[in-house]
């Protein structure tokens, strides 16, 4: 109360209730999306088998398009190499990537979604020492507290898997993630585009769905301004996947199509 009340005395009225509606904007997106995965999250990788084998498929032709820091590659080899999966769902990008990185950590605002992370690495023989997942905001004002120690800090790749969309900054939550990579660290975007038919077939999914939405997918070259913005600007590159994917719904069905996009550390 005491910092809202400094707030009062410095900024004009009008500003100061349009920071609480967009805070309030946040919260309500947070808790939507919470609500929403923790109830999905036992079901996902069934719900969304073809997609997620699509991504996988693409990530392992993409690999060294991503970074050239892998366990298996010269220039990671013998190294530690550490991988972020933030908004990591149940961790099947994890587990893809467990051959190529020494550690990864997972980090969902989900608590269903951190539980199927770990149990999923538990059930692949994967030691917590090497990838574990724990409950996180990065939009949260505490963020940066709760992730304190070394272990999150000096990531070699972050990715933000199909999660940007959700986010309700994603410009802010970019730049929190690029914080946490080290100098020349890749940030490595999958989310889907923005198409004239999004807006409209997304007013057709469930309730829980729909409010957990934030924007309906991005343009190429916002993508570029959002890496050069969140302080990933070098060599950025982008590819659009020529293989749609079709979100099913027990009442209406549609096809998105996905992009890549990577870029690194200044």
């Amino acid at each position: 109360m005491q910092i809202f009340l400094g707030l009062a005395f410095i900024v004009p009225p009008l500003l100061l209730s349009t920071y609480f509606k967009s805070s309030d904007k946040m919260s309500d997106i947070l808790e939507a999306n919470k609500r929403h995965f923790n109830k999905e999250s036992h079901k996902y990788e069934i719900d969304f088998e073809e997609h997620i084998r699509m991504l996988c498929e693409e990530t392992e032709r993409r690999r060294l398009w991503i970074s050239s820091k892998w366990s298996d590659t010269p220039e990671g080899n013998g190294q530690e190499v550490k991988l972020l999966d933030y908004a990591c769902g149940p961790g099947y990008m994890s587990r893809l990537l467990a051959p190529y990185v020494t550690k990864a950590v997972g980090i969902d605002a989900s608590e269903g979604m951190v539980s199927e992370y770990n149990k999923k690495m538990q059930e692949a023989g994967i030691p917590p020492e090497k990838m574990s997942a724990r409950v996180g905001n990065i939009l949260g004002d505490t963020f940066s507290e709760d992730f304190k120690g070394p272990e999150y800090q000096d990531f070699d790749v972050a990715l933000i898997g199909n999660a940007l969309h959700h986010f309700s900054d994603p410009l802010l939550s970019m730049k929190r993630v690029v914080d946490r990579l080290r100098e020349g660290g890749v940030l490595w975007v999958i989310d889907v585009l923005d198409q004239p038919h999004a807006r409209h077939e997304h007013e057709k999914l469930s309730p829980e769905t729909k409010a957990s939405i934030h924007t309906h997918g991005f343009k190429v070259d916002q993508v570029k301004n959002l890496f050069a913005q969140a302080g990933a600007g070098a060599d950025v590159k982008i590819e659009v996947i020529d293989k749609t994917f079709e979100i099913k719904t027990p009442d209406h069905n549609f096809k998105r199509t996905v992009f890549f996009a990577r870029g690194q550390k200044l």
